[in-house]
C-alpha cells in the first residue's frame, strides 16, 4: 500500500510531488475555532481589560474580556474576577471598562465576579505598574503584595452598623455624660462634686459637697 492509501487519505485527492531525497512536507494543522457563547453583553462598557493573575513575564499585559449583561452591576474597576485562561480559570483584577476591544475576534466572557468590593484603586494600579517596570517585576507580582488576601466575612460586613437595638453608646471620653435609658431615669454627673438631676418631682437634690444645704423639691418640703 503506497501513496495516498498509505498515508491514510481519501481517494482521489492528488498527490504531492516529492523530490528524491527530501521527506514529505508536513500537512498545515487546522486551527481549532472557538466555541461560540451564547452570552449577552453589557448594554454600556461592555469589554472589561483585566490583569491576571499569572507570573510569566510575556503575559504581563491586560487582556480584553466580555462584560456579560449578568455582571454589569458588579464587574467595576478594581475588583477580583475570575476568568477563562487558556484551559484553565485564574485570577484577575478588573482594570478597567471600556466601550470597544481592541482585539478583532471574538471576546471569552468573564467568569465570575469573585468579590463586589473594589480593593484595587487607580493610583495603587500606577504606582504597582510603575514599580514593575522599574525593578523588572511583574504587575500580578507587584500586586500580590500590595493588596491584602481576600476576607470574605471582613468584606461582607458594612462599616457602622450598630450591633443592636438597645445597644449603648460609647462616651467621648472621660467625665462625659451617659444617656439616661429612658424617662425619670437620673443623669450621670460630669464631674466629682456635681448635683444629680432628679429623678421626678418631689425627689430631693443632692448636695454639691460637704456641709451643703439640701434644696426642698417644692413648697411644704
Amino acid at each position: 500500500m503506497t501513496g495516498a492509501a498509505a498515508r491514510g487519505e481519501p481517494a482521489g485527492v492528488p498527490e504531492q510531488p516529492v523530490l528524491a531525497g527530501l521527506d514529505a512536507p508536513a500537512r498545515p494543522r487546522r486551527r481549532a475555532r472557538a466555541r461560540d457563547v451564547d452570552v449577552e453583553p453589557a448594554g454600556a462598557l461592555p469589554v472589561a481589560r483585566v490583569a491576571v493573575e499569572l507570573s510569566p513575564p510575556h503575559l504581563d499585559r491586560p487582556f480584553e474580556y466580555l462584560v456579560p449583561a449578568t455582571l454589569d452591576e458588579a464587574a467595576r474597576p478594581g475588583t477580583r474576577v475570575k476568568v477563562r485562561f487558556g484551559s484553565q480559570d485564574v485570577d484577575g483584577y478588573l482594570l478597567e471598562r471600556v466601550a470597544e476591544a481592541d482585539h478583532d475576534g471574538g471576546l471569552v466572557p468573564l467568569r465570575r465576579v469573585v468579590s463586589a468590593e473594589p480593593v484595587l484603586t487607580p493610583a495603587v494600579a500606577r504606582l504597582a505598574r510603575a514599580v514593575a517596570d522599574r525593578y523588572a517585576g511583574t504587575l500580578p507580582d507587584v500586586l500580590r503584595l500590595a493588596i491584602p488576601p481576600r476576607h470574605a466575612r471582613t468584606e461582607s460586613e458594612v462599616p457602622g452598623t450598630p450591633a443592636g437595638p438597645g445597644a449603648a453608646t460609647t462616651p467621648a471620653g472621660p467625665g462625659a455624660a451617659t444617656t439616661p435609658a429612658g424617662p425619670g431615669a437620673a443623669t450621670t454627673p460630669a464631674g466629682p462634686g456635681a448635683a444629680t438631676t432628679p429623678a421626678g418631682p418631689g425627689a430631693a437634690t443632692t448636695p454639691a459637697g460637704p456641709g451643703a444645704a439640701t434644696t426642698p423639691a417644692g413648697p411644704g418640703a
